[in-house]
């Protein structure tokens, strides 16, 4: 009786911590759980970085590395087993990378992963962009987000839509991998109805895993001024990174999708048709 009273005891005495006003089921889980989506943690994640740097501070990106991908906790990174201080390419989290006001110097912060916390631990001294784009290998989408990543990092380029509007990691993911039909294009950027998404990728090969990058696109990919008839394209776009063995063959598909849920692009040349996700890769 007593091995069945002290968990219950422990769980009480932590929940006692959290105010009055907390949801219950949600503080349940994050003492029993570190699994989290993008916006779980970027709320935190602002208000620290204006507090060290300033109120003036932009997101210029979110990277989610080791997104999970089947069963109910899609769209979610493990923090569990966060490395804080070890090589910033193991790590397996989200990063919240802000550009302080003035400089072009990066704030980067992941979610501590302590059970039942709520803020984030900083890694600024630890991060580089070529963290990102060494992810990024041998696919045709390399060049289009290492040049985006490069616009970031030396220009006034941010993410412009707010934090409320965004959908989170867990439905930008569902629109990459279900989306039919997509937006595709060939090598002349001409643009065609395409039945490819991730679940259609994901459909055989081994070692699958997706990375996802939130980053401001008007003015980085800059694909309205290559794709004739591309209208409303978005500010900003999520981009999800598959990767699969196949045959022994590390193959990558890339997708971008919008930020908004009342967000359609759209190809407004015969045949006309709109898309919550376009095709980055040559698959």
């Amino acid at each position: 009786m007593k091995k069945i009273l002290i968990p219950v005891l422990l769980l009480f005495v932590s929940l006692s911590f959290y105010s009055c006003s907390e949801n219950a089921v949600n503080v349940i889980n994050d003492i029993v759980s570190n699994k989290v989506t993008a916006k779980d943690r970027l709320d935190s994640a602002f208000a620290q970085a204006q507090r060290k740097y300033s109120s003036s501070v932009k997101l210029v990106m979110i990277f989610g590395k080791n997104v999970l991908f089947e069963g109910t906790d899609v769209g979610k990174t493990d923090i569990t087993g966060l490395t804080i201080l070890s090589d910033p390419n193991n790590i397996g989290a989200w990063l919240y990378i802000f550009k302080k006001p003035g400089t072009d110097t990066l704030a980067v912060y992941t979610p501590n992963p302590t059970p039942g916390a709520r803020d984030c631990i900083e890694l600024t001294a630890l991060f580089s962009f070529n963290t990102v784009i060494n992810l990024i290998s041998d696919t045709s989408a390399r060049n289009i987000v290492s040049g985006a990543l490069s616009m970031i990092n030396n220009t006034n380029f941010f993410i412009s839509t707010s934090s409320n509007e965004i959908v989170n990691s867990d439905v930008a993911y569902g629109y990459s991998y279900s989306s039919n039909p997509t937006i595709k294009f060939n090598s002349s950027y001409i643009p065609v109805s395409s039945s490819n998404n991730g679940q259609s990728f994901f459909a055989t090969g081994t070692n699958k895993t997706v990375n996802m990058f939130l980053i401001p696109a008007l003015g980085t990919l800059n694909l309205p001024a290559y794709i004739s008839g591309l209208i409303n394209f978005p500010n900003d776009l999520w981009v999800v990174n598959y990767k699969r063995t196949n045959n022994s063959v590390v193959e990558n598909f890339i997708e971008a999708t919008v930020t908004k849920s009342s967000q359609n692009m759209t190809i407004n040349i015969p045949p006309a048709f709109t898309s919550k996700v376009i095709n980055l890769s040559k698959y």
